[in-house]
C-alpha cells in the first residue's frame, strides 16, 4: 500500500506531462515557419492557406510571424504541469491549478478516444491526408493522450500533497443551511415578485402560456397570459415575503399551521406544477449530446434550452429553497434541532433496522422500474422492433433516434447502478478501487442532492406522460409509450430510498450533539439560526 501511494503521489507525473507535448509544439512551430518536416511542400502551402482563410485575426497574425497558436497552448500546458511539481506553483491558486489540469486532461483524453473511434470506424482515413507523414498521428494524438493521463495524475498527486485538513469548530456552509435558507428564499421571492410586476406592466419575457411557449401543451398554466399571470405572481411573492419574514418568530396554533401550509404549498407548486418533462430531457440528454458530438453524431441539445425551460430550472431552485425554509421553521417551532430535526430522547424509525429494510425495498424498486425502458431502447439499436412497428424502427434508424434512445438507456443503467449505492456499503465508504479515497467517508450530499433532484424530475415527467398516454391511447407502438408509465413509480421509489439513506447517514449532530445510538441530545432548536 505504501509503494502504491508513493507511486501515485510521485512528482514524476508532472515532469512527464511537461515534456509530453514538446514534440507537438516543435512540429507545429516548424510548420508555421514553412519548414516541410513530416509533411510535403504542398501540404505546407495548403496548411498556410487554410489558416489565412479560416483562422481568427490574432491567429493569422501570429502564424504570419511564425507562431502557431496551438504550439503556444502546448507551451502553457507544459508550464501548468511544472507548476504542479515545482515550489513556485504553490504560490498560485490551488483550485485554479487543479481545475485546469483535470479539465484539460479529461478533454484531451476524450478527444483522443473520439478520433481513434472515427479512425477505426472509417470516418477518418489516412488517405485523406496523403501530404502528411503517417508518424504525425502518434506525435499529435499520442502526445495529447500522454499529456491527458500524466497531467491528471499530476493534479491528483498535487491535490493530495497540498491538502490541508481543516479544523472546524462548527458545521460547514452547506450543513448550516437552516441559517441561510430563509434569507435565500426571501431573496429569490423578492426578485421573482419584481419580475411579476415587470411582466404585469407589459415587459417582455413572460415564460408561461402557449403564446410565449408553444411546447407548453402539458403544463397546468398553459393558458396563462402576462396581463393576468404577472399580477398573480407579484401578489403570491408579496405574500411569500411576508410569510418568510414571520418565520423569524416562534409561533403555535393556527398561525403556525397557516404559515407552514402556505410555504409547503408554494414549494409544491414551484417544484411540481410549474415544470414539465423538458428539464428531465435536458438533464438526460446532456451526457448523450456530449458523447454524440465527440463521435460525430451531434444532438441538438441547446435548441431545447429555451428561456421557458431555464425559467423552470429557476422555479425548481426557488421551490427547493422554500422547502428548506419551511422545514427549518417547522423544526424551530416544534422544539426540534434545526440541523438534524431530532428531539431529545426521541429515536428515528427510518434509521432503525425496520427502516433500513424499507429503504432497501424502495431502492430495488427504483432499480427495477427503468429496466423495461432500457430493454426496449437497446433492442431498437440492435435492430429488433420490440413494441413498435417496422416502419417506426426504420424512421428511428434513419434519423439516428435509435442511438439516442440507447444512449438514454445507458444513462438510465448508470443511474440504476448509482442507486445501489443508497443501500450498499460503498455508498457510505469509498471502496478500494478508488485511488487515494479508499476507506474514506462518502459525503452524504454527493448522493442525496442528485438523487433528490432526479426523483422530482421523474415524478413530474411521469405524471404528465401518464396523463398524456391515456388521452392519446397509442397501444400499437406500446414499446415506445408504456415503458414511460413507470416513471412515477421510479421517481417515488428513488425519492423514498433517498430519504431513508439521508436518515441512515445521520451521525452525531454537530450542533445539538445527538447520538442516534443513545437517543440523547444536548440541546434543542437554536433560535439564532433563523
Amino acid at each position: 500500500m505504501s509503494k502504491q501511494r508513493d507511486w501515485l503521489l510521485s512528482k514524476k507525473w508532472g515532469y512527464a506531462a511537461s515534456v509530453a507535448l514538446v514534440p507537438y509544439a516543435i512540429l507545429k512551430t516548424l510548420w508555421a515557419n514553412g519548414l516541410a518536416f513530416m509533411v510535403s511542400g504542398k501540404g505546407i502551402e495548403e496548411l498556410h492557406a487554410s489558416i489565412r482563410a479560416n483562422a481568427d485575426p490574432v491567429s493569422k497574425w501570429l502564424y504570419a510571424n511564425g507562431i502557431d497558436t496551438t504550439a503556444v497552448l502546448a507551451l502553457i500546458a507544459s508550464l501548468l504541469a511544472l507548476a504542479l511539481v515545482r515550489e513556485r506553483g504553490r504560490k498560485l491558486p490551488r483550485r485554479l491549478l487543479l481545475a485546469s489540469a483535470f479539465l484539460g486532461g479529461s478533454f484531451l483524453i476524450i478527444i483522443c478516444f473520439a478520433n481513434f473511434y472515427k479512425l477505426f470506424a472509417g470516418d477518418i482515413r489516412l488517405s485523406d491526408a496523403a501530404e502528411f507523414d503517417p508518424l504525425v498521428l502518434p506525435v499529435v494524438y499520442g502526445g495529447f493522450f500522454a499529456w491527458g493521463i500524466t497531467i491528471s495524475m499530476a493534479a491528483l498527486s498535487f491535490g493530495v500533497r497540498t491538502r490541508e485538513l481543516p479544523v472546524r469548530s462548527s458545521p460547514g456552509r452547506w450543513k448550516r443551511w437552516p441559517e441561510w435558507a430563509r434569507r435565500a428564499a426571501l431573496g429569490w421571492t423578492a426578485i421573482y415578485g419584481a419580475l411579476g410586476v415587470y411582466w404585469s406592466l407589459g415587459g417582455s419575457g413572460f415564460p408561461f402560456g402557449l403564446s410565449n411557449d408553444p411546447q407548453a401543451q402539458s403544463l397546468l398554466f398553459k393558458h396563462a397570459a402576462a396581463a393576468t399571470g404577472g399580477p398573480v405572481i407579484a401578489m403570491l411573492c408579496m405574500i411569500g415575503v411576508i410569510a418568510l419574514y414571520l418565520f423569524k418568530f416562534r409561533m403555535n396554533g393556527v398561525a403556525r399551521t397557516i404559515l407552514l401550509a402556505y410555504a409547503w404549498a408554494f414549494s409544491t407548486i414551484l417544484c411540481f406544477l410549474v415544470l414539465d418533462a423538458r428539464p428531465l430531457i435536458i438533464a438526460a440528454y446532456a451526457p448523450v449530446s456530449l458523447i454524440g458530438a465527440l463521435f460525430g453524431r451531434p444532438v441538438p441539445f441547446f435548441d431545447a434550452l429555451t428561456w421557458p425551460v431555464v425559467n423552470q430550472f429557476i422555479c425548481l431552485a426557488g421551490g427547493l429553497l422554500w422547502a428548506a425554509a419551511a422545514l427549518s421553521f417547522q423544526r424551530y417551532t416544534s422544539g426540534a434541532c434545526l440541523y438534524c430535526g431530532r428531539r431529545s430522547g426521541a429515536g428515528h424509525w427510518m434509521a432503525s433496522s425496520s427502516g433500513v429494510r424499507w429503504g432497501r425495498r424502495a431502492a430495488y424498486c427504483a432499480i427495477i422500474a427503468p429496466l423495461y425502458y432500457d430493454i426496449t431502447r437497446i433492442a431498437w439499436l440492435l435492430g429488433f422492433p420490440l413494441g413498435i412497428s417496422d416502419e417506426m424502427l426504420r424512421d428511428l434508424q434513419e434519423t439516428g433516434a435509435d442511438a439516442i434512445g440507447a444512449g438514454l438507456a445507458l444513462v438510465s443503467i448508470g443511474g440504476a447502478f448509482l442507486t445501489r449505492g443508497l443501500i450498499k456499503p460503498w455508498g457510505e465508504t469509498f471502496p478500494r478501487r478508488f485511488p487515494l479515497l479508499a476507506g474514506k467517508r462518502v459525503p452524504p450530499a454527493m448522493a442525496i442532492v442528485p438523487a433528490g433532484l432526479v426523483s422530482i424530475l421523474l415524478i413530474v415527467t411521469g405524471i404528465q406522460v401518464f396523463a398524456g398516454f391515456w388521452a392519446i391511447g397509442d397501444f400499437r407502438n406500446w414499446g415506445a409509450t408504456t415503458p414511460l408509465l413507470l416513471m412515477p413509480v421510479w421517481g417515488v421509489a428513488l425519492g423514498i430510498a433517498t430519504v431513508f439513506y439521508y436518515c441512515r447517514r445521520q451521525g452525531k449532530c454537530e450542533r445539538c450533539g445527538f447520538l442516534p445510538a443513545s437517543g440523547i441530545a444536548a440541546t434543542s432548536g437554536d433560535a439564532s439560526a433563523l
